[in-house]
Parts: structure tokens; C-alpha cells; sequence
């Protein structure tokens, strides 16, 4: 192997591999961008769990493709240097991958297991209309649904399925809320917040549901309690498409009308003078209009959680 003295002799020390080159390469990548990431990591995962890993990634594969130059014949400066730039490559992994672990439960599996373990062996559930803890009354807010069969409750349980926490909660209680009971007593309390995560009791963070998981929550919801609202109710999308087709007759309207505004009468003459149907809330909430500061129409639905 060649040595410091090989030099002094005339003799060219051995270049390393390009293998061993790209991996130095990836490391010093690593390295050089542990101290940004331990700054904005925090921000970083309030994004998205995905992220930080996604620049760990991509930090590798430029390292790869840009290969580092260890030197044979090092000093003992040189050989402190690259040292380092290992040890700090390794910690720049252990760092995210503990972040990762614990926001997504690689891949979710962990907050199941988190989920299933908070409302194992209840042999009640019960639907409120309210919330979670934060800011609701539990012991007062009305019953919508109560499931009390064992297999229904197994059903309902396996809906629940998460990819990742959130970390930064919003300050409302979510809606509706669930609770778990066990031989009379209540082992958790939930609360679904913006119809796309879980808040439970016992458990850091907010909980996202998977695509399926969030639309299979909903429609139970729709079916069993009534409620529309969320982005994957069906009657919910149709009620938005519905409000925005009068809100754009009445703004057509009201520029042939020298931007005199109509009123919900000349909105129903309108569209019966056009030969077309006045719009209709599929939930059977009734419409009402109104105006913003700017001017601007916005129709507003009387069916529940369709506000």
C-alpha cells in the first residue's frame, strides 16, 4: 500500500476506486447539509414527513454522481477530515430516519399499531355531534351513532388506517367526535379534523388518513350519521358545484344589470327564463344569498355541516 514516503521516493500513491470515490462522494454530500437540516427540520416535517428524506436522497445521488477524493497517503489532517465527514454522513442518517420513524411510523405501520392499541377490546362506540376534548363539551354533545355489536366494531376500527402525523395541530376540536368505551368506561375520545386526520387522546400529533382510509371514514359518516361534509361526499361535492353555478349568474347578472344586485327571486326568473333548472342542495339545505365586502356573491346552504 502506498504510503506518505512513496511520494518522497518518486513513487505516485495509488488512486482510489471510483466506487470508493462516488461513496465519499455521497458522504461528504450528507455531511455538508446536517447542519441546514437540523435547522429546518422542524419546519421541514411540518410540511410533510417526506421531506427530509427526500433531501437526504437526493443530497446521496448528487454525491454519488459528483465523486469525492479520498487520498491514499493521507495526513493526519486529511485522515481526521474524512473521518469526520463519515461520522457526520451517519449522523445525518440517524437523525432523519428517527424523524421519519417517528412521523410516519414506517409507513403508517407503527400508528396503527399506536391506533389499535388505544381502543383495543371496546365493546362501544359512539358518535357525537361535537368534537374532541379541545374546546368540547363530551358529556353533552348530542348521540348520533352507537355501535355496540363486537363485529361492527371491528369493522369500524379497521377503517382507520394512517401514512403519517402531523406534528402541527390546528385549534379547533374536529368534527364529529368519536369515543371508545370498554365495560363502562371511556378508553379514548376523538375528533376528525378537516375530514383528513384523527386526534385521539394518547396519541401525539394528528393522525392522516390514507386516500382510502379518508374516503371509506366519510362515506360511513354519510350513510350512518347523515353527515355530507368533506371533500369525498359525494352530496357535498354536487351542493359546491350547485352554489358556485348560482354565484356565477348572479356576478353574469349583475354586469347586464348595471351591477345592480339580483336577489335569490331574480336568480330562480333567471334560470327559468333560460330554460334551466334552479340549482338544488342534493342534502335538501335550503339556499340563501348574500355579499361580501368586495361585492361578490356567496350562497350559502342550510344543510348540516354544508356551511
Amino acid at each position: 500500500m502506498a504510503t506518505e514516503n512513496d511520494s518522497e521516493k518518486g513513487v505516485s500513491p495509488q488512486r482510489p476506486k471510483v466506487g470508493a470515490r462516488r461513496w465519499y462522494g455521497a458522504a461528504r454530500g450528507l455531511a455538508i447539509i446536517l447542519p441546514f437540516e437540523l435547522v429546518l427540520l422542524p419546519f421541514m416535517i411540518m410540511v410533510s414527513a417526506y421531506l427530509p428524506l427526500a433531501i437526504v436522497i437526493g443530497a446521496s445521488l448528487v454525491g454519488l454522481a459528483v465523486p469525492g477524493r479520498p487520498h491514499v497517503g493521507k495526513s493526519a489532517w486529511r485522515t481526521a477530515r474524512e473521518s469526520m465527514v463519515w461520522i457526520l454522513a451517519a449522523l445525518n442518517i440517524v437523525v432523519v430516519g428517527a424523524c421519519f420513524y417517528f412521523t410516519t411510523g414506517f409507513f403508517g405501520i407503527a400508528l396503527n399499531s399506536n391506533f389499535e392499541a388505544a381502543v383495543k377490546d371496546a365493546d362501544r362506540i359512539v358518535i357525537r355531534d361535537g368534537g374532541g376534548l379541545w374546546g368540547s363539551n363530551t358529556e353533552k354533545d348530542p348521540v348520533l351513532f352507537e355501535i355496540t355489536n363486537k363485529a361492527e366494531i371491528a369493522t369500524f376500527n379497521e377503517m382507520f388506517r394512517f401514512c403519517e402525523r402531523e406534528l402541527l395541530q390546528c385549534k379547533c376540536s374536529g368534527y364529529p367526535g368519536i369515543d371508545w368505551w370498554r365495560d363502562g368506561q371511556r378508553i379514548a375520545v376523538a375528533g376528525i379534523h378537516h375530514r383528513r386526520k384523527l386526534r385521539v387522546t394518547g396519541i401525539s400529533g394528528d393522525l392522516c388518513f390514507t386516500g382510502e382510509s379518508g374516503c371509506r371514514v366519510q362515506d360511513w359518516l354519510e350513510t350512518h350519521c347523515g353527515l355530507t361534509q368533506g371533500d369525498n361526499s359525494p352530496r357535498y361535492r354536487r351542493c359546491i358545484m350547485a352554489r358556485a353555478r348560482i354565484e356565477s349568474e348572479a356576478l353574469d347578472l349583475a354586469k347586464t344589470n348595471d351591477s345592480k344586485k339580483p336577489t335569490m327571486d331574480d336568480l330562480r326568473e333567471e334560470f327559468k327564463k333560460n330554460g334551466k333548472e334552479f340549482p338544488a342542495c342534493p342534502a335538501g339545505g335550503e339556499y340563501s344569498l348574500t355579499y361580501g365586502e368586495d361585492g361578490r356573491p356567496e350562497i350559502k346552504c342550510t344543510a348540516p355541516r354544508h356551511d
